[in-house]
């Protein structure tokens, strides 16, 4: 089988979910080629070794690696973001010509504006694609306070059912998110339900080290981490309002991992709050990870509240998972969900910085509690969520595709 990848995010920037299935595809024999854009996330500038151009070729992880120009861009200025999506989306139509023959086309949502670039591909080259939706739109946008209803909302609705109609096959996260896309107009017979797995060489139960001593926390407190991107639709003011009401508790540490559009904003509010019991340690290289998930003794997911419930179910709750960590889980929909079902984690309402210190502080004193929490995920990681079971089913489902695409 020749499965061409269409994402605007690939290696060097951190996206496990398709460097597993690049590995997975070449061990079996597949051929693959990639057509993406310059690597600028999550800095918002290009790597080392990259610059502004239209086209060029590489190899990556041993693989032909068609890459098109985007604008760099990581933050929330609307106008910015759609320019950093729109150059992508324009400059992979071009780049989609120097792609070789394939026999399927997997496409990685997000962002939306891919499907352009998918649809033009697949019908010139008379080969169909597989949709991995992410993070389920426009839903995603007004959760993410990135789109109000209206206008803008309806036609950003008529592309989303446009892009989700025409794929052979559509992939998301979790059930919550099936009933989203058969509302489009998908056929339930065309929606598959594949989540994201970690990078198991990375994440992993490690053992603590002392890792606190480096960040001047003592062995005794209980540290509260938020480890992964910050950006809008994660509200992490939630969560350093919530530090704010446990300031008088000085045994209890909260720690932000990561960087993110939201970054800058969060620590000058860190700052106006004079919150003395919180550290942004900034971003921290993937393999660098273990240690520091290892010295927290809760990790938080907070998701913004949205009518719609969740719609995205973030990659991070794996990766705690997979390292054998307690969840704080602030979200409504597919988070709260799975964290419920498999009791790998604790749950409060979002947005509601009183229920999460509420929650937090009633965890405090229960450490057998937590660390069966922690066992209970990383079963369930190896149970559900594994590389080996994940990366399989989509490997099963672009050669389904595939051969659906020859009749």
């Amino acid at each position: 089988m020749k499965v061409a990848i269409l994402t605007q995010y690939f290696p060097p920037e951190p996206i496990a979910r398709l460097s597993a299935l690049v590995r997975r595809l070449l061990a079996d024999g597949h051929t693959v080629e990639v057509l993406t854009a310059l690597p600028n996330r999550p800095a918002g500038r290009y790597y080392p070794g990259y610059h502004r151009t239209l086209v060029m070729e590489e190899q990556v992880m041993d693989v032909r690696v068609v890459r098109t120009y985007v604008w760099p861009y990581i933050g929330n200025v609307l106008w910015k973001r759609l320019l950093n999506y729109g150059s992508f989306m324009l400059s992979a139509v071009w780049g989609g010509q120097r792609l070789s023959r394939f026999d399927v086309l997997y496409v990685y949502h997000p962002p939306l504006t891919i499907s352009f670039p998918a649809f033009l591909i697949s019908r010139l080259r008379h080969k169909p694609f597989v949709y991995d939706v992410q993070d389920v739109w426009p839903e995603a946008g007004l959760a993410a306070g990135a789109v109000k209803p209206g206008f803008i909302y309806r036609s950003i609705s008529r592309w989303a059912r446009w892009a989700y109609t025409r794929a052979a096959n559509l992939i998301v996260l979790a059930p919550e998110f099936v009933p989203f896309l058969t509302k489009a107009g998908v056929p339930l017979g065309k929606i598959k339900i594949i989540p994201n797995w970690a990078d198991e060489a990375i994440y992993y139960p490690a053992q603590a080290s002392d890792g606190r001593a480096t960040l001047g926390i003592a062995g005794h407190q209980f540290v509260v981490m938020y480890a992964g991107n910050m950006g809008s639709t994660h509200g992490v003011d939630t969560i350093l309002e919530a530090a704010r009401l446990l300031e008088n508790r000085a045994d209890i540490v909260f720690v932000f991992v990561g960087t993110g559009p939201e970054y800058e904003r969060l620590t000058r509010l860190r700052d106006t709050l004079s919150l003395n019991n919180v550290r942004f340690l900034g971003y921290v290289q993937p393999d660098g990870m273990p240690v520091f998930l290892a010295m927290a003794d809760m990790l938080v997911v907070h998701l913004r509240r949205a009518d719609s419930g969740a719609v995205s179910l973030p990659s991070r709750m794996m990766a705690y998972m997979a390292s054998a960590r307690p969840m704080l889980i602030a979200s409504d929909g597919a988070p709260r969900a799975l964290v419920d079902r498999l009791s790998c984690g604790i749950t409060c309402e979002p947005e509601n910085p009183r229920a999460m210190a509420d929650a937090i502080e009633g965890i405090t004193g229960e450490p057998e509690r937590l660390r069966q929490m922690g066992l209970n995920g990383r079963q369930a990681y190896l149970d559900e969520f594994s590389e080996e079971k994940n990366v399989r089913r989509l490997i099963e489902l672009l050669e389904e595709s595939s051969e659906t695409g020859r009749e």
